[in-house]
């Protein structure tokens, strides 16, 4: 029987004895039981938990990140900014083969507005302190024809609630968990994306968003300016202001236009066909490292 995968996640993978000149590819830094006959690669995502600490939690996070980091033959990481984060943060990974593999993003494409007037900027994911929520309903409140809608991160908490009221009574909801096609449709019909998240590993909504001709606000930090480089809004300060300042910019067709076609060609460059076979091809190099 599978132990609970609170426990599992920090327990090495049992493989055969038998396994010969095969890859073990960990993407949330496990490691095998029996590493003789295979070359070990792992993914590396961020490094949020050494940006932002939590206690024991970044203690034990941070571990086993090193530890399967520094057992690997070869680390993939989705974005140069994650890479240079790992070199930051685990300087001894310098010498370990490093290749940036950047994730993928579904195949969202611009669809046909709806009917609705509705006029609504998305918020996606997480909603805890660096990722700047509480900002980002603050820009609204003088956006009186803007609605909020918030796509994922849990049920808004009493605070939130609190806040909402506060700032933009009535004018926001939460779709919850959506589908990848009523995502698409969320984005396509947006104002646009509102992503003032501090720190990201990669920033998929950010691509999802250009995919589905849906401009897009961030912040110019970590790896969405990398991903985003230049077909987006970017913000060097997260404050209400600043936020607020964007989406009036936005109003202006020539600049709403112009934001729209280049994160539809910037959108291009992320597929997961594409990062399949990068990551297959790496699989190959670190295979002939003998």
């Amino acid at each position: 029987p599978r132990m609970s995968l609170s426990i599992e996640r920090y327990i090495d993978v049992g493989i055969s004895p038998e396994t010969k000149n095969d890859i073990f590819h960990s993407s949330y830094y496990r490691l095998p039981a029996n590493k003789k006959n295979v070359k070990i690669i792992t993914t590396v995502h961020d490094f949020t938990y050494e940006v932002f600490p939590k206690g024991l939690k970044t203690i034990v996070h941070h571990w086993q990140k090193k530890r399967a980091i520094l057992n690997s033959d070869g680390i993939i990481c989705i974005s140069e900014s994650t890479r240079k984060d790992m070199l930051k943060y685990i300087p001894e990974a310098q010498d370990i083969p490093t290749k940036v593999i950047y994730n993928g993003v579904s195949d969202f494409t611009p669809l046909e507005k709806t009917s609705s007037n509705d006029k609504y900027v998305v918020f996606v994911g997480a909603r805890n302190g660096y990722k700047n929520f509480t900002s980002c309903v603050k820009a609204l409140q003088k956006h009186e024809d803007i609605k909020l809608v918030v796509v994922g991160g849990g049920k808004f908490n009493a605070e939130e609630i609190t806040l909402l009221n506060e700032y933009i009574p009535g004018r926001f909801n939460h779709a919850g968990f959506v589908s990848e096609e009523e995502l698409n449709l969320l984005y396509s019909n947006a104002y646009c994306l509102i992503y003032p998240s501090l720190y990201e590993g990669f920033g998929i909504p950010v691509i999802e968003a250009m995919r589905s001709g849906c401009p897009v606000i961030a912040s110019n930090s970590s790896s969405v300016k990398e991903i985003a480089t230049g077909s987006a809004i970017l913000l060097d300060k997260i404050t209400e202001d600043d936020i607020s300042h964007a989406l009036l910019k936005l109003g202006d067709n020539v600049i709403r236009e112009k934001l729209i076609s280049a994160g539809l060609v910037n959108s291009t460059k992320f597929s997961w066909t594409k990062m399949a076979q990068e990551t297959l091809n790496f699989y190959d190099e670190i295979r002939d490292i003998k």
